[in-house]
């Protein structure tokens, strides 16, 4: 469902302050219009539309933001900024409520974000953090900040037009579909069903593929998957538990 406002509003201040047109992607109905519920009260915000991932792509929705806000629980988030970023390459794509690690900040990073929300981040600060990225502040923690000097100092040792090599380039076609799916957070379970076999054989693909891409995490996956260092191991012990632990 889409929600619209009318566009017209002023804001006070200074041209800096110019009011917002705003696009925020989710397949979450609710999340859409929570969100923008809270947004259509702010005066400095002229317009916000929100809209799932396919009417996005489908309808050009781009055009008619300043920037676009998306949801980073989406399965396909990454595919999905890479797909708006193709569409137009000039407006800002902000990832929201990311979970601020190396690994996550650096991903969608590659995908083509331009900034980012930490799912640390309060409602009532939401504009004025778009309004820091829109000016090129972003702050992060001194963790990300580490991690991507590391991913920096990896790429520069590689040399020019060098490439480091990869785990990932042995996997069959089998073995990437499951390795995007655990870099998408899909749990054993959901990968069986999405890709209609049993659980005790994604169970065996999974195990098989950590060996094959020499990782011990699945939160690992996603670094071995595009030839990025696995993280930290503080890092590591700090992420969500294994999707493939039951759920109570």
């Amino acid at each position: 469902m889409d929600t619209n406002l009318a566009p017209g509003r002023t804001a006070p201040g200074s041209p800096d302050a110019a009011p917002l047109r705003l696009l925020f992607v989710s397949d979450v109905c609710f999340v859409r219009e929570a969100l923008a519920a809270l947004l259509e009260r702010d005066p400095s915000i002229a317009a916000i539309r929100c809209a799932d991932p396919a009417e996005t792509v489908a309808l050009g929705l781009t055009a008619q933001a300043d920037a676009v806000l998306v949801d980073t629980a989406l399965p396909e988030g990454p595919a999905i900024v890479r797909q708006l970023r193709d569409i137009a390459p000039s407006i800002p794509v902000i990832a929201c409520a990311l979970r601020e690690s190396a690994e996550e900040v650096i991903a969608w990073a590659e995908a083509g974000a331009t900034g980012y929300l930490p799912n640390t981040v309060r409602l009532t600060q939401i504009v004025r953090v778009v309004r820091d990225l829109l000016a090129g502040q972003q702050l992060c923690s001194g963790r990300v900040a580490a991690g991507l000097l590391r991913r920096i100092a990896v790429a520069a040792s590689l040399g020019n037009g060098g490439e480091a090599p990869s785990p990932a380039r042995g996997l069959t076609r089998r073995e990437r579909q499951i390795a995007e799916l655990i870099a998408a957070r899909f749990s054993d379970k959901e990968i069986a069903r999405r890709l209609n076999i049993s659980l005790a054989t994604a169970k065996s693909h999974v195990h098989n593929l950590l060996g094959k891409l020499n990782v011990e995490h699945r939160g690992d996956v996603a670094a071995a998957l595009h030839g990025r260092p696995a993280a930290l191991p503080e890092e590591t012990r700090t992420r969500p538990e294994p999707l493939s632990q039951p759920s109570v």
